[in-house]
Formats: structure tokens, C-alpha cells, sequence
């Protein structure tokens, strides 16, 4: 099978579902520092989430949280642990409603525009007929997208409002609620060819046990799409006002291309499909954009003529490198 690489996509494809981004920057940055805040009252990070190698001394600081990158496989890690109560707290909790109201809205137009384009992917990717389950499904977009292209596919989520919202407007395929503690069961137990993780893997606590699993079960292929440790974190860095889409709350830790070659090699998959894309070049148009001071569409109308006509150009350059702040890939198990 011979290994498919795409690069980037149209940010217009998700710039109407993305505008709350602009409208109210303030509630979502006010609800990251928020839960940074629980995250920094949790214990110390010893050991890199990724290779389980001893963490180094922070590197750099966003929005109160403190960075170290792995010496060893050159994860990105925040030096503290992702607990329990932290995990409750952020997905289950009723303070974690907040974690569900953007998915609320917007469910086809989500379905169409970002998540056909993955169920296209990994069809495209293995030219057969396969089952699917998803691991954190959320509110079912992906099996949804599933669905409409006629792949037999389940979804498994913790947080039983996605899972409700999801049912709705779900025919075929199936989300159900699962609890923590029985994913690994579900796992072993699966008999479909294709697990997905879509943006899961970096939520779980012991991911490299997850991936163990996986290569225990009968599963055949691993669907992951992964953020990135990218220009977006250094934007981030930069604008301390600006709702941090790459590290906050939920996001601990982050992938590197090195650090993602570490864990396919360490697990012996092989790399079927890849598709590099990102958002960097727009996070830094509006994070520009929400500290210029413009008072007037004149002023926006150069904004754009100097940057936002050509963030899709300039976010290639990116892409095709593979430092954009995500990634999809497709693994032989």
C-alpha cells in the first residue's frame, strides 16, 4: 500500500464555525485561564508524557503555565500531572459544561466541513471497506460524517451532554457513553479494522498504555489526528490576551514531528497516510487583529489586503514543511 502525504486545506472551510474566535475572545480566554488555573494546583509533572523520560526545567511560559520539551523524543510537556480531579473537573463536572457549549451549534456544517474531509481521508487512505470505532467521540460529528459515506462505524465519549447532542442526529451509527476505566476493555474487545482518535490521544492520561492496547487487539489501523507544538504556541506565548487554542486547559502536552516518529517507532506502526494542516498563519492574523486598533472597515479592508487574502499561502509554506500545529495520520497497527 502505497503511502499517501496531502498538505494543507481552505482556512474558509472552517473560518464561520472558527468566528467566535473574534466575537468573544474574552469568555474563551477567561474560561482557559481558568482552567489553567486548576491545572497549576495540580501535582508536579516527573516524567515526559511521551517517552516517560525525566522532565527538564520549564523552557518558556503561557498564559501561567509553565512548558519543558523532552530532551530525550522532543514532546512538549506542562510540568504538571493531568489528575483525576483535573480530568473530572474539565470533562465531567458540571463546571465542564463550558467544555460542550461550542459543539451545541453548527452540527451538519461541522460535519461537512471538517469532518467529511477526514472520513475522506482515511477512505482514500485504504481503498477498502472497513468498520470503525471512535475513542472520544464527543458529540458523534465524525460518526455522523461516517454515516453519510456509508462506513459502519461506533462512538465511545465520557461526557454525556456530547453524547446527547449527538444521538439527535444520529440513523445508523451509534454513540454511547463510556466510562474511563473501560476503554482499554472496550479496546480489546473490538472487532472493527479501524480505531479513530480524533484530537483524543493528547486528552488521555496514559496514552502509551492506550497504544499497548491497540497492538494487543485485533484492531488493524489507527486513525489519529494530533495538535502540535507549532508557530501557534509561540504566537500564544506572544499575545497573553488572546484565547490560546493550542495550549490551554484541556491541552497539557503537545506532539512534535519528532516526538510522534518517536511513539510510531517505539510501537512498530507504519505510517499509511499523512495530512499536514494548521491554523497558525490565522492564529497569528487574529491574534493581530484583536490588538490592532482599528476603528473602522477602511482600516480592515488593508488587513486584509496585506495578510488574510493569503493566509492559505502562507500556512502552506507550513504544512509542507510539517511544522503546522496539526496532523492526521493513518498507522498499520
Amino acid at each position: 500500500m502505497k503511502k499517501i502525504i496531502k498538505y494543507s486545506k481552505k482556512i474558509s472551510d472552517v473560518s464561520d464555525i472558527k468566528k467566535d474566535f473574534f466575537s468573544i475572545n474574552k469568555k474563551y480566554l477567561n474560561k482557559a485561564l481558568k482552567e489553567n488555573q486548576l491545572y497549576i494546583s495540580q501535582t508536579k509533572r516527573k516524567k515526559c508524557k511521551n517517552c516517560n523520560f525525566k522532565i527538564s526545567k520549564a523552557v518558556f511560559e503561557s498564559h501561567k503555565v509553565k512548558y519543558t520539551i523532552c530532551n530525550k523524543c522532543s514532546h512538549l510537556n506542562g510540568i504538571y500531572e493531568d489528575t483525576n480531579n483535573f480530568i473530572n473537573q474539565i470533562y465531567l463536572t458540571e463546571e465542564g459544561s463550558n467544555y460542550v457549549n461550542p459543539y451545541k451549534k453548527d452540527f451538519n456544517l461541522r460535519v461537512k466541513k471538517i469532518y467529511g474531509p477526514k472520513a475522506n481521508f482515511l477512505k482514500k487512505v485504504l481503498k477498502k471497506r472497513f468498520s470503525l470505532i471512535e475513542i472520544g467521540c464527543g458529540a458523534g460529528h465524525f460518526i455522523k460524517a461516517c454515516e453519510k459515506m456509508k462506513i459502519k462505524a461506533r462512538g465511545y465519549d465520557v461526557n454525556k451532554d456530547l453524547i446527547d447532542i449527538g444521538k439527535k442526529h444520529l440513523k445508523k451509527n451509534k454513540i454511547k457513553l463510556i466510562k474511563q476505566k473501560q476503554i482499554f476493555d472496550l479496546i480489546k474487545n473490538s472487532k472493527e479494522d479501524v480505531v479513530a482518535m480524533i484530537s483524543t490521544l493528547e486528552h488521555l492520561q496514559h496514552p502509551n498504555l492506550f497504544l499497548k492496547k491497540i497492538k494487543k487487539s485485533d484492531i488493524k489501523y489507527l486513525y489519529i489526528v494530533v495538535p502540535l507544538f507549532s508557530l501557534s504556541s509561540l504566537i500564544e506565548n506572544v499575545f497573553e490576551n488572546v484565547y490560546p487554542r493550542q495550549l490551554s486547559g484541556s491541552h497539557t502536552h503537545l506532539y512534535t514531528g519528532e516526538s510522534i516518529d518517536y511513539m510510531i517507532k517505539k510501537n512498530n506502526f507504519k505510517i499509511l497516510g499523512e495530512w499536514w494542516f494548521g491554523t497558525d498563519i490565522s492564529d497569528l492574523f487574529r491574534s493581530m487583529l484583536l490588538n490592532s486598533k482599528y476603528n473602522d472597515k477602511k482600516f480592515l479592508k488593508y488587513y486584509n489586503k496585506f495578510f488574510g487574502y493569503h493566509i492559505d499561502e502562507l500556512q502552506n509554506v507550513l504544512d509542507k514543511k510539517k511544522i503546522s500545529c496539526e496532523v492526521h495520520m493513518v498507522l498499520k497497527v
